[in-house]
């Protein structure tokens, strides 16, 4: 099967569009300058995420601790059976979460 040239312009311009699009949703991505952590019986704090510390609290008779560094944060240490709280990793962009479900805790990043 031959393309035409017609097929290959088609080609070349949804290729532009696609990498401008790429190019578009990546340099978007925002970087939260807080979040906010909901833990416990309906309690919440709000954290600055411009200042480098460690915060440790217990929600839900679980000992959980966050690290906040470089403008990101994360669920470093718990003493939930799984720690899969901890694989969520450093999170910085608006709208990301973390979230620790035996400690009934969330961490999300916000404008």
């Amino acid at each position: 099967m031959k393309l035409k040239k017609n097929d290959v312009i088609l080609i070349i311009v949804v290729l532009i569009i696609g990498i401008a699009a790429g190019i578009y949703i990546l340099s978007n991505k925002k970087s939260g300058g807080k979040a906010v952590l909901k833990y416990g019986n309906n309690l919440s704090l709000d954290i600055d995420l411009s200042k480098d510390r460690e915060i440790d609290l217990e929600s839900n008779g679980i000992k959980i601790h966050l690290d906040i560094k470089n403008g990101a944060i994360a669920f470093v240490h718990s003493e939930c059976p799984d720690h899969i709280c901890e694989r969520f990793g450093y999170i910085k962009n608006v709208g990301e979460s973390a979230i620790c479900l035996p400690a009934q805790a969330s961490v999300t990043i916000v404008k």
